[in-house]
C-alpha cells in the first residue's frame, strides 16, 4: 500500500499530451489555449475617446473653473464609428462620443459632466490635461505582442480579447474522451423498477458530471456484469477512449472481476490501494497510452478518488498548469478523530472569510453517504501520523466548489 503522494506522482508520470483542434470562437469559452496568441493590429487601432464630451486643446481649459468657465465653439458632432472632418483649433471644441475617433488638434476631452452647451458654444468648467480621456493606439495591445500564451483555459475576457483580434477560431487542446464503466450486479439504470437488494447507478452520472467538470467529455458505456466475459468485452470498448474510469470490482470479493480482467487484457499496474480513506481500493495503470483508474464501488470513495487523482491527469493532459483543486487553512470548531496509519479525507463545511475560515465535518463519514460531500465544500486533510484534530486547531482544507467563500461569517 502506497501514500497519497506517491499514487499521484504515478499518476501524472509521462501522461500523454492531447491533440489540438480548431473551434469556432463563441465556443472556446473554458476551453484550454494550444498556441500563442499574437496581436495582429493595434488595439484600439486609433486614437479615440474614452469619455462622452468635447475634444479640445488642453492649454485653451488652463484657466477654466466652476465660477469662471472658458467658452468654446463647437465645430462638429463626431459619433461612434464617424470620423472628425475638422481640425480643432484655437477656441473650438469638437463633440464627441465613447470611441469616437480624435480630431487633428485636440489632445484631450472634457468630460460632458463637466460642461454646459448653450447655441453652439460649450462652457468649459474644468481645466484638463493633455492626454485626459484619450485613448491612443495600441494602449491595450500591439501589433505583433504576445496576447495569450498556451496551456490557459480561456476565460470571457480572454474570448472577448481573441473577438477585439478578429479571431474568428481559435487553436484549443482537444478535450480528453474518458469512458465510464460501473461494474455489479446490484446496478440498475435510471427509471427502471428497484428489486430488493438493487441500487440506482449513480456513480456513472457523478463520474459524468465530474469529468464535464475538468473539462473532459464522458463516454457512459452503461452497467457491466459480474461476469468476465462481459467485463472483458466493456474495457476492449472503453479502450478507445483517452481515460478509461471503472467503479467497483477493485476489492477482494469473490465478484471483484477487474483487476483480473485488466491483467489478462494487457494493462500495466502501477499501483493498487492507497493508504487514504476514503477510496483505499484505488487500482491504477495503462494500456499503452490510455491512463486506466479502477476506483472504488462506493460513491464517496469513487468521486475522492474523482478529485484527488483523475481530475489532476485529465487537466495535465490538457496542458494546463494549475493540476490540483485549492487548499485553504481553516479552525476547526470540533474534535475529529480520524483513522492511524490513512491520511484521511474528511468531508466538510466551511465558512466565514477567506481570512478567518471556520471548519466542521459533515457528518457521518461512510463512503456510502453521498450527501455528505452535497452538503460540504471541502475536505479536510488529516495526516496519516494524527488521529485526532482537536477543536480549535488550524487544518488543511482542500475546496470542492468555487463559492466556499460565499458563506456568511460565523
Amino acid at each position: 500500500m502506497i501514500s497519497v503522494r506517491e499514487a499521484l506522482d504515478l499518476v501524472l508520470r509521462d501522461l500523454p499530451a492531447l491533440g489540438s483542434e480548431q473551434v469556432p470562437l463563441p465556443c472556446a469559452l473554458g476551453r484550454v489555449l494550444a498556441a500563442p496568441t499574437l496581436a495582429t493590429r493595434d488595439i484600439p487601432p486609433f486614437r479615440n475617446s474614452a469619455m462622452d464630451g468635447y475634444a479640445v486643446r488642453a492649454v485653451d481649459t488652463a484657466t477654466a473653473a466652476a465660477h469662471a468657465a472658458v467658452r468654446l465653439r463647437i465645430l462638429e458632432v463626431v459619433g461612434a464609428g464617424a470620423l472628425p472632418r475638422q481640425t480643432v483649433g484655437a477656441g473650438t471644441a469638437t463633440k464627441i462620443m465613447t470611441g469616437s475617433p480624435m480630431p487633428a488638434g485636440a489632445d484631450a476631452v472634457v468630460r460632458i459632466e463637466d460642461t454646459a452647451e448653450h447655441d453652439g458654444s460649450v462652457d468649459v468648467r474644468v481645466a484638463v490635461a493633455a492626454g485626459a480621456h484619450v485613448r491612443h493606439p495600441g494602449e491595450d495591445m500591439r501589433a505583433g505582442e504576445t496576447v495569450l500564451t498556451p496551456g490557459r483555459a480561456l476565460r470571457p475576457a480572454d474570448i472577448g480579447l481573441l473577438a477585439s483580434l478578429g479571431a474568428a477560431v481559435v487553436s484549443v487542446r482537444r478535450k480528453p474522451v474518458v469512458a465510464i464503466l460501473s461494474t455489479g450486479d446490484e446496478l440498475v439504470e435510471l427509471g427502471q423498477p428497484l428489486a430488493p437488494g438493487q441500487i440506482v447507478n449513480s456513480n456513472a452520472y457523478t463520474l459524468a458530471a465530474a469529468v464535464e467538470e475538468s473539462g473532459g467529455t464522458p463516454r457512459v458505456l452503461g452497467i457491466v456484469r459480474d461476469t468476465v466475459e462481459e467485463t472483458r468485452r466493456a474495457f476492449l470498448d472503453a479502450f478507445n477512449s483517452d481515460v478509461v474510469l471503472s467503479t467497483g470490482g477493485v476489492s477482494m470479493g469473490t465478484f471483484d472481476l477487474v483487476r483480473a480482467t485488466l491483467a489478462e487484457l494487457g494493462v500495466a499496474e502501477r499501483f493498487w490501494k492507497v493508504a487514504q480513506k476514503p477510496g483505499k481500493p484505488l487500482a491504477f495503470g495503462r494500456r499503452d497510452a490510455v491512463p486506466v483508474f479502477g476506483l472504488p464501488g462506493n460513491p464517496v470513495s469513487s468521486l475522492v478518488c474523482f478529485y484527488l487523482y483523475v481530475r489532476p491527469a485529465l487537466r495535465a493532459m490538457q496542458g494546463l498548469e494549475r493540476l490540483h483543486l485549492p487548499t485553504v487553512d481553516a479552525t476547526l470548531d470540533e474534535t475529529v478523530h480520524t483513522a492511524s496509519g490513512l491520511t484521511e479525507l474528511v468531508r466538510c463545511i466551511l465558512e466565514g472569510e477567506p481570512t478567518a475560515y471556520h471548519v466542521r465535518a459533515t457528518g457521518s463519514q461512510s463512503s456510502g453517504v453521498l450527501r455528505s460531500l452535497s452538503l460540504g465544500q471541502g475536505l479536510i486533510i488529516a495526516p496519516p501520523e494524527v488521529t485526532t484534530l482537536e477543536r480549535g486547531s488550524r487544518v488543511r482544507v482542500m475546496l470542492l466548489n468555487n463559492d466556499a467563500g460565499a458563506a456568511p461569517p460565523v
